[in-house]
């Protein structure tokens, strides 16, 4: 069994993410655009509920897309239920994200290390680079994946007849990965 997503997969693994998204995703309004080996593409609505008092896209907002745009990246390639945390994200914000544009950031693994995950993700406002984030994510073999409780969104990004079974389960029970 392969975990990387065949290309007949990738529109109905897209249709499935976008239905069975997080809460956290959810209140973001975070929408997977494409999918490929190793890289992700998300957009997040420009909308009032996430502006900073500037006016423009608030920080933490612009943060979490890149956390999650990544995890989607990531999961491409060791499949959505593998055991994962996030343990390093560093966030440059190159200009403010303003009115009207949509959000859109491009995540990349740079090195699929068997422990260590890491990459990169670019946001844009328009045609404006707004962000740049560095990331680390850390794999964690199942059996020290003590205390997992699978999220309902985990089977959005499996390909339809593959089962959560077949592949590795997930890690990380705050629901902070979509």
């Amino acid at each position: 069994m392969s975990n990387v997503l065949r290309p007949e997969d990738i529109e109905s693994a897209i249709e499935r993410w976008n239905k069975a998204k997080s809460d956290f995703t959810q209140t973001l309004d975070l929408h997977l655009v494409s999918i490929d080996q190793g890289k992700a593409t998300m957009r997040m609505p420009f909308r009032p509920q996430v502006r900073n008092g500037a006016g423009a896209v608030h920080g933490g907002a612009i943060v979490s897309l890149c956390d999650t745009a990544f995890w989607v990246a990531l999961a491409s390639i060791f499949g959505p239920t593998q055991p994962t945390a996030t343990t390093s994200l560093t966030c440059s914000f190159l200009r403010p994200a303003l009115p009207p544009h949509d959000l859109i950031a491009h995540a990349t693994v740079l090195k699929p290390g068997k422990r260590i995950v890491y990459g990169e993700v670019h946001v844009y406002s328009g045609e404006k680079l707004v962000a740049h984030a560095t990331l680390s994510f850390l794999n964690t073999p199942v059996d020290e994946a003590r205390g997992w409780n699978p999220i309902r969104h985990r089977s959005a990004l499996i390909p339809q007849g593959e089962s959560e079974s077949e592949n590795v389960p997930a890690t990380g029970t705050d629901g902070s990965h979509p």
